[in-house]
C-alpha cells in the first residue's frame, strides 16, 4: 500500500545536526504548520464572503504501476493528488511541474490533460486535471504544506476526498 519515503543516507558524526538544531528544526515546521493552517482557515472566510473565481490544477503521477497521493497539512486532510493554483501568467502545465516539484520534489514526463472540473464551495474553483508518469518512485515532501505522501496501488487506494474520486473517474485507471 503506503511505500515509504526514500531515508537519506547516514551522516557521519561530524555532519549531524545537534539536537538542539533539531528540535529548532522540528519548531519551525510545526509552527510554519500553524501559520498555513490559520491562512487556510482566513482564506474559507474570504472565498465565503467574496465566492471569487480561482483557477488550480491536480495530477495523477504514475510509476510502476502506482500511482502518488498525498495529504496536505491544512482543509479535509484526506488523501488527494498534488496540485495547487495556476499563477498569474502561468500555464496549467507550467503550473503543476511547479506545484508537483514544490509538494513532492517530483520531475514530471509526458504530462497529459485528461479533464477540467469545478469545485463551488466557498469559491468558483476551475481545476485542470492531468495525468503524468515519474521515472523513479523517490520524493521528498515539503513538510510545510504537506503530511504525507505515497504510491498507491490503484486497487488498493487509502481514504480519498471526493474531488480525488472525481479525478480518479475521469482517469478510469488509463
Amino acid at each position: 500500500r503506503l511505500l515509504p519515503p526514500v531515508q537519506p543516507k547516514k551522516k557521519s558524526a561530524a555532519t549531524t545536526p545537534a539536537p538542539a538544531a533539531v528540535g529548532k528544526n522540528i519548531r519551525n515546521v510545526m509552527g510554519n504548520r500553524a501559520f498555513i493552517k490559520l491562512i487556510y482557515h482566513i482564506l474559507r472566510i474570504y472565498w465565503f464572503i467574496f465566492r471569487p473565481r480561482t483557477c488550480g490544477v491536480k495530477c495523477i503521477i504514475q510509476n510502476d504501476g502506482k500511482i502518488m497521493m498525498i495529504r496536505n497539512t491544512y482543509g479535509y486532510k484526506m488523501w488527494t493528488f498534488p496540485g495547487g493554483g495556476i499563477g498569474r501568467g502561468e500555464t496549467a502545465e507550467q503550473a503543476i511541474e511547479r506545484e508537483v516539484m514544490e509538494e513532492v520534489g517530483v520531475k514530471v514526463q509526458e504530462l497529459r490533460k485528461i479533464g477540467e472540473f469545478t469545485i463551488a464551495e466557498y469559491k468558483r474553483d476551475n481545476v485542470t486535471v492531468f495525468t503524468a508518469r515519474s521515472e523513479n518512485a523517490q520524493f521528498k515532501i515539503d513538510e510545510k504544506e504537506i503530511l504525507e505522501a505515497g504510491w498507491f496501488s490503484p486497487k488498493n487506494l487509502p481514504t480519498i476526498s471526493k474531488y480525488a474520486k472525481t479525478i480518479i473517474s475521469m482517469w478510469g485507471g488509463q
